[in-house]
């Protein structure tokens, strides 16, 4: 007799659910319905495929949901995308994998199968990198093309600094990607292909063949209310229209922000928070408890001349070290879109090692958006942010920065006793990484599966116990390739 597939039902088609629904229907044994709040790629449009226009998308000319994390020091916004393919049709297409301690240390919290040792091959079979090829660190027949942005689409900041920083000795990195190099000064790899037109995970994953596949349903357009249950197992989702999809299992994947929300409102959370909202805790769970995001303040500087180059946003970067490997510094233009007057970018300065305790929550009421404070900043920021200015003060005495005849818009003496805290509370930015809010170990066990109930995994930014020291996409792209491959197997 004929076993009947087992129904999974994907909730968020965004960086990691992509992922999930291309690797889940290879197998016969399962049928895939993919929901997406937004539209389909086919919406993708010119803001959206070409990377120097990224940041038109975060001011509105894209489908988004924006969020004001609440401080101290400082309120930010911040964007995600909402279409297929979710934040990595609007990022900055950074495509780094954090540091093997990182992964380690994953697995020192008792979380196994998440080692350095476990991961660097997913990390590696995820890529198609069109520089390096098949090597012992990448590979040449994933799905993600991959490669580095080359000085012909370098924007003049970007020019100026990077030569700025090798004026000042900083070692070259050709391949961020390889933390015996670090720390040190290269250049982003991002998901773009030849003509440096984006690649998001729904083009790469979801290709017209994929989609063709009988056991996949994808379907954009709906918005998830909550899951059901019966009793402590999860039986399928239920549409705002009401229209209720049945599941053998279902996969929560809308992302550090979004992903909480749907679970608490399902009745899987803290106890007490859902109680002052009327909705009773089938498992009373530190859900939304435990953010992490990597923040820094981005400093606006503005040039006259014209603006050659091509690439996004997400190009030169400085790997720092104050205390060990942890800080990533970048000239990232803002030039894109008309704000008037001359040519800007921001000089962003970010810690890649920061605190968990940030907090997402119900507002008004749990059918809003999500309530979200920063989490706090570590004891030794300030001095860390200072090792970082002292840098920055050495780079505005550069040639190439002279050259470059660029001067800050909102000027902070930077080498003043108090800039640290004038950037931050003036200039705070988020990187939008996001992650821990259903970590692995308290809400999750280690193959992403919700404690005290059955059918129900997280595989998204928010199943992180601790945050990577590097951009955190393509981090997702690995927890949905190995929480497939753990279904499949």
């Amino acid at each position: 007799m004929t076993q009947r597939p087992e129904h999974v039902v994907i909730v968020g088609g965004g960086t990691a659910g992509c992922v999930l629904a291309a690797r889940l229907s290879e197998s016969s044994r399962f049928t895939v319905t993919l929901l997406e709040i937004g539209a389909d790629d086919a919406t993708y449009d010119d803001v959206l495929m070409t990377p120097q226009r990224t940041p038109e998308a975060w001011i509105g000319n894209a489908p988004a949901a924006f969020t004001v994390m609440q401080g101290p020091p400082a309120d930010v916004p911040v964007f995600q995308a909402r279409v297929l393919g979710g934040t990595s049709a609007a990022n900055g297409m950074a495509t780094l994998r954090g540091l093997p301690v990182d992964y380690d240390g994953w697995a020192a919290m008792g979380l196994d199968g998440w080692a350095w040792a476990d991961v660097e091959d997913t990390f590696i079979a995820a890529e198609r990198d069109l520089d390096f090829g098949s090597s012992p660190l990448h590979g040449d027949s994933g799905p993600l093309p991959v490669r580095r942005w080359t000085r012909t689409e370098h924007s003049r900041a970007h020019i100026a600094y990077l030569d700025g920083m090798r004026e000042l000795g900083e070692p070259a990195v050709a391949d961020i990607n390889d933390a015996s190099q670090l720390p040190g000064l290269g250049v982003f790899p991002a998901t773009i292909d030849a003509d440096a037109r984006r690649v998001s995970t729904s083009l790469a994953y979801l290709t017209p063949t994929v989609r063709a596949r009988q056991n996949l349903t994808i379907r954009t357009g709906c918005d998830v209310a909550a899951l059901t249950l019966d009793g402590r197992r999860a039986t399928g989702v239920v549409l705002r229209t009401g229209e209720h999809l049945a599941a053998d299992e279902v996969v929560v994947a809308c992302g550090a922000l979004w992903t909480p929300l749907l679970l608490m409102r399902s009745g899987i959370g803290p106890a007490a928070h859902l109680a002052d909202h009327g909705i009773r805790a089938v498992a009373d769970l530190p859900v939304g408890e435990t953010m992490s995001d990597h923040l820094g303040p981005a400093i606006p500087y503005e040039y006259d001349g014209p603006e050659p180059g091509t690439g996004g946003p997400a190009q030169a970067l400085l790997v720092g070290a104050s205390n060990g490997v942890d800080i990533d510094y970048h000239a990232f233009p803002i030039t894109a879109f008309p704000l008037g007057g001359r040519p800007r970018f921001l000089l962003s300065v970010f810690l890649l090692r920061s605190g968990g305790d940030g907090t997402v929550r119900f507002g008004d009421s749990p059918d809003n958006g999500p309530v979200v404070t920063l989490p706090s900043l570590p004891a030794d920021a300030h001095a860390r942010y200072r090792h970082a200015f002292d840098k920055l003060v050495a780079w505005q005495r550069t040639d190439a920065y002279q050259r470059l005849g660029a001067e800050p818009v909102d000027p902070i003496d930077l080498a003043a006793e108090d800039a640290v805290q004038q950037g931050l509370e003036r200039h705070l930015l988020s990187y939008a990484h996001m992650v821990g809010t259903c970590p692995m170990g308290t809400v999750l066990d280690a193959d992403c599966r919700v404690h005290g109930i059955d059918g129900l995994r997280v595989a998204d930014a928010s199943v992180m116990p601790t945050i990577p020291s590097g951009n955190t996409y393509l981090g997702c792209v690995m927890i949905a390739e190995r929480i497939a491959a753990k279904m499949k197997a």
